[in-house]
């Protein structure tokens, strides 16, 4: 608990056995729940859990293949925290600075922190195509939103309950990355901030994700998102939340 808050901390899971036992055996006193979420593994993750005594749900819903939103938007309605931390089981995120980048969620009043790779401590931490990617994608954002982000496709979010409560959530695949800071951005309710972290790759196997397939569906994802966001802003009728719900 920080200054009052539960803390409830989400990790999506697909065979992430070895790297989860890292993970878990790293995290912060300062994190009240833990929720394992297992998008049919087919190794040990769910034992892995079960040794550390956390929470565990399972997901098998996917879209085009893939649970990762689905399996974050279960663990978030299942968490009780005031302030909800996610991020991915693969040991690439830094649990060691949780504790700082809630303290500063709560120190600056902001509702959303998306943790920002970019620029790399160490350069060599992440492969030369993904860090490409990610940054066609951020000149995608600015050219079609006119927000400049700095990591786009960061895994590792803190924002407090009510951001998931009051907006409405659809993508089950890895589009789900996107879809929850462009609406938390373009939302006049929300402080959307990127705060800095420490990365490092996968410590064991390799991603589950064919990067270039996976970067074709968030370019066309956000082409989608801005026609969609522009003919909710014709409605109207509609008041300024009731479009941003069906974006």
């Amino acid at each position: 608990m920080t200054r009052h808050k539960y803390l409830s901390l989400v990790i999506p899971c697909k065979n992430e056995a070895k790297a989860l036992r890292l993970v878990l055996g790293s995290l912060p006193k300062t994190i009240d729940e833990v929720i394992v979420v297992d998008n049919n593994s087919s190794d040990k993750t769910k034992n892995t859990a079960r040794e550390f005594g956390v929470k565990i749900f399972s997901e098998t819903k996917n879209q085009n293949g893939i649970g990762y939103g689905f399996a974050l938007q279960k663990g978030i309605k299942k968490a009780k925290g005031d302030i909800i931390i996610c991020m991915d089981g693969d040991g690439s995120y830094p649990t060691e600075e949780i504790p700082t980048i809630v303290n500063h969620l709560l120190k600056k009043n902001l509702d959303f922190i998306s943790c920002n790779r970019l620029p790399f401590k160490n350069p060599k931490k992440m492969s030369t195509v993904r860090t490409f990617g990610v940054k066609i994608l951020n000149i995608f954002i600015l050219a079609l939103y006119g927000y400049k982000l700095q990591d786009c496709l960061s895994g590792m979010w803190v924002f407090k309950r009510n951001v998931f409560n009051d907006l409405d959530f659809t993508e089950g695949g890895w589009n789900f990355s996107l879809e929850v800071k462009l609406k938390t951005i373009i939302s006049p309710y929300f402080k959307f901030v990127e705060f800095p972290i420490s990365y490092k790759d996968r410590i064991f196997d390799q991603s589950k994700q064919n990067l270039f397939k996976t970067g074709l569906q968030h370019v066309f994802y956000l082409l989608k998102f801005k026609i969609n966001l522009f003919k909710s802003i014709l409605r109207l009728d509609y008041s300024f939340k009731s479009w941003l719900r069906n974006v």
